[in-house]
């Protein structure tokens, strides 16, 4: 090819030259730079991809979450917010999933509360009666009567070596209290006043006595209550006693406190006035909550107040136990009723001797009254309130469907994603009601009925046949029959009869259409006249036979539809006759 015109042309050698070192830097280029860019690729595809981060953070959460677990506190305080939150949310959501997810921790518990309570109502019972049917006992009531002190007081100052009835552990530097156990709840006092007064009683006695700040009273007597107070590095326990108590206490309180310091020392340190984190510290103090009876008190029982008190453990035992029974099956009942089509149950309670349960009921569910007798339970003692409502059960809409419908023997109703669906065979009668009220059951979105075969149209077809075969024969031009069709008239009245008594027998009402015919000769104008002639004629000798319970009409076709071909005489003789259609409203 020839230079342009004007450029000079330069050597080839140079030309050749040029673009191989360029490609050669470009390959260099690229053998460089490419992995590079290959890893850049990588790393925008990994962080525009968020399926592909929550992958791999899945990996590595479980071990995350391990270590910083092992680091320190911080990651429990900053998930707590967080399950606290989501606990809430999901026990509003669904308590009884939250209720199924205890139950297993929260039975135990209940059962061993009961167990104690029971015990330690019999166990004071059983110190009542052993008082009350001894002479000690009465002597006993009378001092109670003559002081106005209560008769369990009085037996308790008579019978009790010593009691550890409080004990308080109190921030040392701030006089604030942190944990106060009680050995009755319901008698102690305030426990704040308590500490106030104790931290007053120790800064007044290093004030007024000039004592260092390492030294503090260690027991106060007020009455037969004594106070020992047991210091530590930066909390104090003070335990309030009813009695002599051994020394033997002194170390037991004092251990205490020693474990309260260990267990605790991180939150001592940081106290700012928030108790909570000390409730750990409880189980320590309430070991310290003990009591000695006298050694009379602990020997023989009088058997009288023994057996009172058995035949008392018995019969709380066995109330404990009807009242258990009971419980269980009322709850059985309630998931009874809960799982019963067409019974919603919206409330239930159950007092001492009376239970209650509200809701709503199809008038198609089970009366709830009749299934108390399959759990025991007392009709006169369970009060139901029950709303009507109509269910969206399927069993209840198709036993609703069934009760309006009434299908006959031969039919079979279903339901299922809001249509009802039949099958098998019945009258022409009950499958127009059918259509007509299916629509109406509550629940029924739509009918399919196109599966039960109307056996009113079945038992009409052979008549109907037969007379839809049969042909009244005319001569050319004559609009009535021709010689000799006196015998298939008969017949024709005859079968024209018959479907009219089978028509009456399904319920059902039938018309017959007699279409007349002409063969091709003639106008066509004449030919419809002729035509409808003849089919009038007809209609009118079946009227005549006393056929008037079917309807019936005459229509000229003419020679617009022949029944043969005219190419023969007996193809134009056919063609000169009156036809039948039958049609069923």
């Amino acid at each position: 090819m020839a230079d342009p015109v004007g450029v000079p042309a330069g050597p080839p050698a140079d030309e050749e030259i040029a673009p191989a070192g360029a490609g050669e830097l470009e390959a260099l280029r690229e053998l460089i730079v490419a992995p590079e860019r290959e890893r850049l690729a990588e790393l925008e595809d990994r962080l525009d991809d968020p399926r592909r981060r929550a992958h791999e953070l899945a990996g590595v959460l479980p071990e995350s979450l391990v270590a910083a677990a092992r680091s320190g506190k911080r990651i429990e305080e900053a998930l707590a917010p967080v399950v606290e939150e989501t606990l809430h949310v999901s026990i509003r959501r669904d308590p009884r999933r939250v209720a199924e997810a205890i139950a297993p921790a929260m039975g135990p518990a209940i059962r061993r509360a009961i167990a104690d309570a029971l015990r330690s109502m019999v166990r004071s019972l059983n110190q009542v009666l052993e008082q009350s049917l001894s002479v000690r006992g009465l002597r006993w009531r009378l001092e109670a009567w003559r002081s106005g002190r209560p008769f369990a007081e009085v037996a308790l100052s008579h019978s009790l070596v010593f009691r550890v009835e409080q004990v308080f552990l109190v921030h040392r530097s701030s006089g604030l209290l942190l944990v106060h156990v009680a050995h009755d709840e319901t008698a102690a006092h305030d426990g704040d006043l308590v500490s106030g007064m104790l931290t007053a009683i120790q800064d007044f006695v290093r004030d007024s006595f000039a004592v260092s700040q390492t030294e503090a009273v260690d027991m106060l007597e007020v009455g037969d209550l004594s106070v020992w107070v047991e210091q530590g590095p930066v909390a104090y326990a003070a335990a309030v006693i009813r009695g002599q108590a051994p020394a033997e206490l002194r170390a037991r309180l004092r251990e205490a406190l020693e474990l309260v310091h260990l267990e605790l020392a991180d939150d001592l340190d940081s106290f700012r006035g928030e108790t909570a984190p000390f409730e750990r510290a409880r189980p320590y103090l309430e070991a310290c909550l003990v009591a000695q009876l006298s050694a009379e008190r602990r020997g023989r029982r009088p058997l009288g107040p023994l057996l009172a008190g058995g035949v008392a453990a018995l019969a709380l035992a066995a109330a404990a136990f009807l009242w258990l029974r009971a419980g269980a099956r009322w709850s059985a009942y309630l998931g009874r009723l809960r799982a019963e089509p067409g019974i919603v149950v919206v409330s239930a309670s159950r007092g001492l001797t009376r239970m209650a349960v509200t809701g709503l009921r199809d008038p198609l569910a089970a009366d709830p009254a009749t299934l108390l007798s399959g759990y025991r339970l007392d009709g006169a003692r369970v009060s139901g309130r029950w709303l009507p409502y109509l269910s969206a059960d399927p069993t209840l809409v198709l036993r609703r469907a069934r009760d309006l419908l009434r299908p006959p023997a031969g039919v079979t109703l279903d339901f299922a994603g809001g249509i009802l669906r039949g099958a098998g065979s019945a009258p022409h009668a009950w499958l127009a009601d059918a259509r007509r009220l299916a629509a109406l059951v509550p629940g029924v979105q739509s009918a399919d009925l196109g599966r039960v075969a109307d056996s009113g149209l079945a038992a009409l077809a052979p008549a109907r046949a037969a007379l839809e075969a049969m042909l009244v024969r005319f001569d050319t031009g004559a609009t009535e029959p021709a010689r000799g069709e006196a015998a298939p008239l008969d017949r024709l009245a005859a079968a024209a009869g018959a479907l009219a008594e089978v028509a009456a027998a399904q319920g059902l009402r039938a018309q017959v259409e007699a279409v007349g015919h002409t063969d091709g000769t003639g106008s066509e104008g004449t030919n419809i006249r002729l035509s409808r002639a003849r089919a009038e004629w007809v209609v009118s000798f079946l009227q005549a036979h006393g056929l008037r319970a079917v309807t019936m009409s005459a229509t000229g076709a003419g020679t617009s539809q022949p029944l043969r071909r005219e190419d023969t005489p007996d193809g134009r003789a056919a063609n000169r006759s009156v036809s039948f259609r039958v049609s069923v409203d």
